[in-house]
């Protein structure tokens, strides 16, 4: 490390030379800018003065002083509190460029006297420092006692009382030294002790030089120790006792933590120090270094170093080139922590810099939080600390020379709790800031709300949904055969829809038809002959509207009421399921119960659009080819508005094409930011630019198109949205989404052969995130990193696949096939019938008549049992009774059996044939024996 060090100093020494006088750079040879909380003060050698501001520090409040016939070179100042508000103070030490003579100078300034800018009363009080030896770094700086100033030069160190404009101590360096050889660069310093960053002339070798930080004691002012900035580096001592920015240094200290940061943006170097200083016995004070820190290569890491508050600091890096802003940032780091990662950057997205140029910052100076800048343009930037809820921002006034921050409130979607000349950050996902005011805390979202990272408001995920008009094409059916469908539908019942079913309605049109044939048999044993010919009557017609038995029996023709009614269902059946295709434009079935009932069959393959034999192809493809389409995006629950968009075309080997918004509005919501612009062509990229500190919380993509119809060829609608976010974080800085667009054609076979097969085309978009959020990069670099992007940009890649999806759709049945198939259902039901009477009439009838009989006799042989005992008990109270008296009682008892048994036959729908008296009669004769 050390070799190479070494060879970069001596390539730099090549071509250094000595610069005199130098009034472009107002870093060279000291500190020309200098503040406090009464005024800022900023020396410009090339105007032969000086530019200053009063508190509280507005552009109107600036005023300036030239004055050519004083050759005074400045080469550093710093500012004396004042009592008086009507003055204002500051000290400076200079080279007079005609006898490079110093002057140690203190300037009052009556604050009253600024006319057009102008300072009119000024009292200037030189005193000779240094007789004729140019000096090439002279440091000053006041105590903050404000009693006394200390200059640190190449020949001298001065200490100089401010209240009675009388040297203290003048000592030459030979002498303030204990070695020769001490080049300073830089200085700060505490009532008691100063730490000076310098070159120190190796011991033993003239040529080289080491970077140190050596402390002096100012009470009695002489010099105690030194500690090395870096360790293993020299410089050629010709570039260490000359001005070149390549060697600057800086340092800063504090009193309170007794500590100090030094910079060395030559490595890009920030060393921090501790002071042992609380001895009453100060040849014990000592300076130690406690820690290294390198920043980016090649940045300047370090260039300029200050202290914030106790626990904070900011480091100048002087070559960051990131932003349009400036070409330096200044970063601010936890003084206990490494510093790698930056709490937040000055200028960020929400603290820019508009001036007409891009800016370096030479040197930066901090007090009651403000932060002052020097910066190449010959020009300084004041930042004023700002109270919670606010911070600084830009304010263009047109002054070329002071660019003062002006106050603000947080805008939307932020807070800021602390002080500072700090940015506001981000709401905590679940809280918002629904306006630019004031705020230290955000306030609570609703729950169920999509309310992430640096939201302004509420908003219901119902408002922004994501939705499709594609969808699976149905799986061919299980069932795809039409007489299988009517059976099941037929006779089957379902107890959720008793209403359509035919099954339920046939049992109980049967019930009826039961109900009816007992009154019929009931009008046939009743005495009354009116019921009779009403009975007979309806036998007749009974027996004409006989389907099974052909007008045989009346009760086949009341049990065809049944059989209408089936024929009744499967037809209205036949009917319905013919209007279940296609699927497109059927409706649920109303003959069914089954919903996802369709007459259909489906299949589907991916195809290449190869074209016909004769050279043509579909003209659905040259339709879908030539749909436009539209892309809309609802950026959701951002503060940005359309002024804040801008949309552009991304092609090779051109920088963009502007796109133009369609329609640009905010959503009723006041959250949501919506444009909408045609895409110039179905694969093309397509980046949207939000320009400013706006953090987007989601985004939805919506592509739409129009449809068209073109003979059999139906060009579908498009209209689908896709809504993207990371829960509880903001957009990326740089988003890529990606839509892939398929050809979904759709095949409809006719329902009648000979005509028409239909094509329906739609494209289906498949949407993808590549990188939505930069969560993982913030919680890996820094959060700093949400506040420095100067806009969030959205890259959409849109492509379309070579292949097609093709859906093909037949009917299962056909309009003839379906008639037939439906008439022969209906004389299968017929035949059902018919074998059910046969059944009836081959087995029931035999069965039933066997069974009453049997039971006629259990019936009869139970009577003679109760007659015989009678006849006994009888005989026994008379001695004899008559053949003729028995013959009579026997008659009686047997027509009494006959009327019973004939009432018994009637229960079956068929008359069994009558038995003979005779054989009753050989009955009961056989009976008595």
């Amino acid at each position: 490390m050390f070799e190479k060090f070494l060879l970069l100093s001596v390539v730099l020494s090549s071509i250094s030379c000595q610069i005199v006088y130098d009034t472009s750079d107002d870093n060279a040879h000291g500190v020309r800018i200098a503040g406090n909380d009464q005024f800022i003060i900023f020396a410009i050698n090339i105007g032969n003065g000086f530019t200053i501001a009063y508190a509280p520090l507005t552009p109107s409040d600036r005023c300036s002083y030239s004055n050519a016939s004083r050759d005074f070179y400045v080469y550093s100042v710093d500012v004396v509190y004042s009592s008086n508000n009507h003055t204002a103070t500051f000290v400076q030490i200079a080279e007079q460029t005609s006898t490079q003579n110093v002057y140690f100078s203190i300037v009052t300034i009556d604050t009253s006297s600024c006319n057009n800018l102008t300072i009119g009363n000024i009292t200037i009080r030189d005193t000779l420092i240094w007789n004729g030896t140019h000096q090439e770094f002279m440091l000053l700086k006041v105590s903050p006692s404000q009693r006394y100033a200390y200059a640190f030069a190449d020949s001298f160190v001065l200490k100089f009382d401010i209240t009675q404009n009388r040297i203290v101590e003048l000592k030459a360096s030979q002498s303030f030294y204990p070695i020769s050889g001490r080049y300073p660069h830089a200085m700060d310093l505490t009532e008691d002790w100063a730490l000076i960053a310098a070159y120190a002339a190796v011991p033993g070798n003239a040529n080289l030089a080491a970077p140190i930080v050596f402390l002096c004691s100012l009470n009695p002012f002489q010099y105690l120790g030194f500690a090395s900035l870096v360790d293993g580096l020299l410089q050629v001592i010709s570039l260490a006792k000359t001005y070149n920015l390549a060697n600057h240094m800086s340092i800063s200290v504090n009193e309170e933590r007794q500590m100090a940061i030094a910079g060395y943006p030559l490595i890009n170097l920030v060393s921090s120090f501790t002071v042992n200083a609380t001895s009453t016995n100060i040849s014990t004070w000592t300076v130690k270094r406690v820690r290294t820190d390198f920043g980016p290569p090649t940045s300047g890491f370090g260039q300029s170093v200050a202290w914030i508050d106790n626990e904070t600091v900011a480091i100048d890096v002087l070559s960051i080139n990131a932003h349009s802003w400036s070409k330096s940032e200044v970063w601010t780091f936890a003084v206990d922590s490494p510093f790698t990662i930056p709490q937040y950057v000055f200028p960020n997205n929400q603290q820019t810099l508009t001036a007409y140029a891009t800016p370096r910052f030479y040197q930066i100076l901090s007090w009651s939080m403000n932060l002052f800048i020097l910066t190449d343009l010959t020009g300084i930037i004041f930042v004023p600390s700002q109270p919670p809820g606010y911070l600084s921002v830009w304010a263009d006034t047109g002054d070329i020379f002071l660019y003062i921050f002006r106050s603000s409130p947080c805008s939307p979607g932020k807070y800021k709790k602390e002080s500072g000349f700090g940015l506001c950050q981000a709401c905590p996902p679940q809280t918002k800031n629904p306006a630019y005011q004031p705020c230290t805390q955000c306030l609570p979202c609703s729950s169920n709300t999509f309310c992430p990272l640096g939201s302004i408001t509420d908003v219901f995920y119902s408002n922004y949904s994501s939705y499709t008009q594609t969808y699976a094409y149905p799986d061919a059916p299980d069932m795809n055969n039409y007489d299988d469908l009517l059976v099941q539908n037929i006779f089957a019942i379902n107890t959720q829809c008793l209403l359509i079913s035919p099954l339920f309605w046939t049992l109980i049109v049967m019930t009826l038809c039961c109900i009816t044939w007992f009154l019929m048999t009931i009008a046939k044993i009743a005495p009354c002959q009116l019921l009779k010919q009403q009975r007979n009557r309806a036998k007749k017609f009974l027996k004409n509207t006989d389907i099974v038995g052909e007008g045989e029996r009346w009760i086949g023709g009341l049990f065809s009421f049944a059989i209408v009614v089936l024929f009744g269902f499967a037809f209205w059946f036949a009917d319905d399921y013919l209007k279940l295709y296609p699927i497109e434009t059927s409706s649920s079935p109303r003959a069914s119960c089954d919903s996802t009932l369709r007459n259909a069959v489906f299949d589907n393959a991916l195809q290449l659009p190869l074209p016909n034999l004769d050279g043509t192809r579909w003209p659905i493809f040259d339709m879908l080819d030539n749909q436009p389409l539209t892309m809309t995006l609802d950026l959701i629950n951002t503060a940005a508005t359309c002024q804040n968009l801008t949309v552009q075309q991304n092609r090779p080997g051109v920088n963009f094409l502007r796109l133009t918004n369609i329609l640009c509005q905010i959503q009723p919501d006041n959250a949501t930011t919506s444009t909408t612009f045609l895409l110039p062509s179905h694969q093309t990229t397509v980046q949207i630019n939000i320009t400013g500190s706006y953090f987007v919380g989601g985004v939805r993509l919506c592509l739409r198109a129009p449809g068209n119809v073109s003979d059999v060829n139906t060009l579908e609608k498009l209209d689908t949205c896709q809504f993207f976010y990371t829960q509880n974080q903001t957009l990326a800085r740089t988003s890529t989404l990606s839509v892939v667009l398929v050809k979904v054609v759709n095949q409809t076979k006719p329902l009648t052969i000979g005509h028409d097969t239909y094509f329906t085309g739609r494209w289906t978009p498949t949407f993808g995130e590549y990188s939505i959020s930069d969560r993982l990069a913030y919680e890996q670099d820094g959060e700093y990193l949400r506040y420095v992007s100067e806009r969030t940009t959205l890259a959409i890649t849109v492509n379309e696949q070579p292949f097609f999806l093709q859906n093909n759709q037949r009917p299962i049945v056909r309009v003839a096939e379906l008639s037939f198939h439906t008439l022969l259902f209906c004389t299968l039901i017929i035949e059902l019938f018919a074998m059910a009477f046969l059944l009836i009439k081959l087995i029931g009838t035999p069965l039933l008549r066997a069974i009453l009989r049997c039971r006629h006799r259990r019936r009869h042989k139970s009577t003679l049992t109760d007659v015989e005992r009678n006849s006994t008990e009888k005989r026994k109270q008379r001695t004899s009774t008559s053949t003729i008296e028995s013959h009579r009682l026997s008659s009686k008892r047997q027509q009494r059996k006959q009327r019973q048994n004939r009432g018994g036959l009637h229960e079956i729908p068929y008359i069994i044939p009558s038995v003979s008296d005779k054989s009753i009669q050989s009955d009961h004769q056989r009976s008595a024996v």
